[in-house]
């Protein structure tokens, strides 16, 4: 072995590691993403992998990364740690925790380095590879990365990831799973061998990569105890099953959500393939009701509306981001996009938004801006002076996820994703408010609330343009009385004609 001329016997690699991993053992491509169900080993096995190679070649130098650096004690350190000690090679290693490292007498070595601490990422000199565990970090903490793999002192460099395929938002919209699976992945289609083209400076270089599936019928070694859970978990939770024991991706359902009665299968649809406009396709004889929420950041928000009879549908969404993250700048991109839109434009939206501001004589606050804007679409402005509750109008839309209340049914364009994505992760805080974390942009500095916006804009919208029905929940009736509501259940008449 290396320097010392230490001999190791170590066993066939059959009786190390579970077969389905055997073949890695020998993969030298520039990404190795190890994928799959829970209980798969394959943790397990790149770590021994990992091992045998800082025992045997010559230079080898790999950072162990997570999304947080104190998270890896009790991850890859440990993992490594433990099984050093399993193998009894303690004596040819160094523990360290200040910081985590574990030097071999060879020279090679294990560093450790967090994403919440990028400097000292960029900071390790020579790096080989990186393992990444558990976590799919950020594709900015990605490229800081992976554009430090660039020693010429190993006879190959690598990074390796083994995840569980489950992420906060879309998965189909996650920049991991559009830049290694989206181009041929599949429930059917698991594995794959291909090349990707990565930008380094000035220049482009072809990367090999693998991605290899496995789930728990691979362990071997597995607990009988685990696979019965599993099984049951087939029953209890079908969802949880297609991810913790066949390794699909998914999306990550989110405890203590704020609108913990959506169900993207029941509330969510493809519009656009429906086969006739009065199910909910775009129609521009029908009005269009739209609804912002004024954040400049991350991007300032408009979602895009029709409605037949109590149904609501969410058609489109506006991310306006830099330099278009403005008001004028969002509605010429709506009036731009919807410009054979015949019918009337309603406009809702935070009612900050009618404030004073300096602007000109002419455009004296958000909502005069934007009905000189939409002009030729005889826009009607409807915001009230004051926001509704934060805490009710959140029960109030919970109640017409569930129950449909008053006869009321939304549904969300598959292609919202933004406003999906409000509707699966946004917390709620202890007050029952919208817990809004914060997060501060890496170059600016600038914080700013990552969730929120387009459900701000959705309860605008909802409780305005069914004010009815919202009265009729604050007051606590189970149904919407009176005039306008008996009018408007009428499939003869129209509601904005009478509201």
């Amino acid at each position: 072995m290396g320097k010392n001329n230490v001999q190791i016997d170590w066993p066939p690699w059959e009786s190390m590691i579970n077969e389905r991993f055997v073949p890695l053992v020998e993969n030298t491509d520039r990404y190795l993403i190890l994928y799959g169900g829970r209980g798969s080993s394959k943790s397990n096995a790149v770590a021994k992998i990992l091992i045998y190679r800082c025992l045997t070649e010559p230079y080898f130098r790999f950072i162990l990364t997570r999304k947080y650096y104190t998270t890896i004690r009790n991850s890859q350190y440990k993992n490594l740690k433990d099984l050093i000690e399993t193998l009894g090679l303690s004596k040819l290693f160094k523990f360290r925790t200040q910081p985590y490292e574990i030097e071999c007498i060879n020279g090679n070595m294990f560093v450790s380095a967090g994403c919440d601490e990028p400097q000292k990422i960029k900071s390790i000199k020579d790096p080989s590879g990186v393992w990444y565990e558990e976590d799919i970090i950020d594709e900015e903490s990605w490229i800081t990365i992976t554009t430090s793999i660039r020693t010429t002192k190993a006879n190959y460099l690598q990074e390796i990831f083994t995840i569980n395929p489950e992420v906060e938002g879309d998965y189909r919209e996650n920049w991991f799973f559009k830049r290694f699976f989206q181009k041929w992945w599949s429930p059917q289609n698991l594995n794959h061998i291909g090349m990707m083209k990565v930008d380094f400076g000035n220049r482009t270089v072809n990367m090999t990569y693998t991605v290899h599936h496995s789930d728990h019928t691979d362990n071997v070694w597995l607990p009988d105890e685990f696979r019965a859970f599993l099984a049951k978990m087939r029953i209890d939770n079908p969802y949880y099953y297609e991810i913790y024991s066949k390794g699909v991706w998914g999306n990550k359902v989110v405890g203590g959500r704020f609108y913990h009665e959506f169900d993207r299968k029941r509330h969510t649809a493809v519009l656009s393939r429906r086969p006739y406009p009065q199910y909910g396709g775009y129609n521009p004889e029908r009005s269009l009701h739209i609804s912002y929420d004024f954040n400049v950041r991350p991007y300032m928000t408009m979602i895009i509306a029709q409605i037949i009879g109590t149904k609501i549908y969410i058609i489109d969404e506006i991310a306006a981001k830099e330099p278009h993250n403005s008001t004028p700048a969002i509605t010429r991109m709506f009036a731009n996009k919807y410009q054979n839109q015949k019918a009337r434009v309603y406009v809702y939206g935070d009612p900050a938004g009618r404030a004073e501001s300096t602007r000109n004589e002419q455009d004296n606050n958000e909502y005069a801006i934007i009905k000189r804007i939409l002009a030729t679409f005889s826009p009607q402005v409807r915001v009230d002076r004051k926001a509704p509750s934060v805490e009710l109008r959140g029960q109030f839309i919970n109640e017409v996820f569930k129950n449909n209340f008053s006869g009321l049914s939304i549904t969300i364009d598959e292609k919202c994703t933004n406003l999906i994505d409000d509707m699966m992760y946004l917390l709620e805080a202890s007050d029952g408010t919208k817990h809004k974390h914060r997060v501060k942009d890496k170059e600016s500095g600038v914080t700013y609330e990552q969730r929120g916006h387009f459900s701000d804009a959705l309860d605008y919208f909802v409780c305005k343009a069914f004010k009815a029905e919202w009265r009729a929940y604050k007051r606590g009736d189970k149904y919407a009385t009176g005039f306008q509501y008996i009018v408007e259940k009428q499939p003869l008449f129209s509601r904005e004609f009478f509201t």
